[in-house]
């Protein structure tokens, strides 16, 4: 059996269905893992994505001509069955499903297996090969349980309210950022954000995101 997937110098390419997923240089046919900008790069003639991601790519790379999937939803490309399923990243973030002749590779995007309630529940998917995003794969890295992480910011957030203190987080734009608006949304009636994360936070809600909204911050 020949590999679904070689590295390329545009990215990871299937040679059978002659697509790429998340390639870094511009390509006919992209499988995109998920909306950030590591990962969804402009000028590809055709994108393929979640339904989820589509308004992200919207926003962060314009129109273009856009196709998408729900999980586990199945679309054949070039004889290769192609398919997304949760990653538990970000709202929309996907593993790349792929089958062929009944050899079945999953490449992960990045994931995260803790549910955070927004993004989705990571599937663990039964395959032959498993290409694994690794960026904290060392064991260095020990994160704490993240409703603990929560619980410890609003305490902040209402030790500063008691001393007449303003409370300023930073966090990406796009996943951390809707984590922790949702986490702390009890915390304070309005919550003045940073353009870009009042941008991203106010297409999702307009996806149909039940998202805590906030206001835009003129700084």
């Amino acid at each position: 059996m020949n590999n679904l997937i070689s590295f390329t110098d545009k990215g990871l390419y299937c040679e059978q269905g002659n697509f790429y997923i998340d390639p870094w240089k511009p390509v006919d046919y992209a499988v995109i893992t998920h909306g950030h900008a590591d990962h969804a790069y402009p000028g590809h003639k055709n994108y393929l994505c979640h339904t989820y991601t589509k308004p992200i790519l919207q926003l962060r790379l314009g129109e273009n001509n856009y196709q998408t999937l729900d999980w586990d939803e199945p679309i054949y490309l070039n004889s290769v069955k192609v398919s997304l399923h949760p990653a538990g990243h970000i709202i929309g973030s996907s593993q790349i499903r792929l089958e062929y002749k009944g050899e079945v590779w999953v490449v992960s995007g990045d994931y995260k297996v803790e549910d955070d309630g927004i993004s989705g529940k990571f599937e663990p998917i039964k395959c032959n090969t498993f290409i694994t995003e690794s960026t904290f794969g060392l064991p260095i890295y020990k994160w704490k349980p993240q409703q603990e992480i929560y619980d410890n910011i609003i305490t902040w957030i209402n030790k500063n309210k008691e001393n007449g203190k303003a409370s300023i987080i930073l966090a990406y734009s796009l996943g951390k950022a809707q984590r922790v608006l949702q986490a702390i949304k009890e915390t304070t009636q309005t919550i003045f954000a940073h353009g870009a994360i009042f941008n991203m936070q106010q297409t999702l809600i307009d996806a149909g995101w039940n998202l805590k909204p906030s206001c835009k911050s003129n700084s």
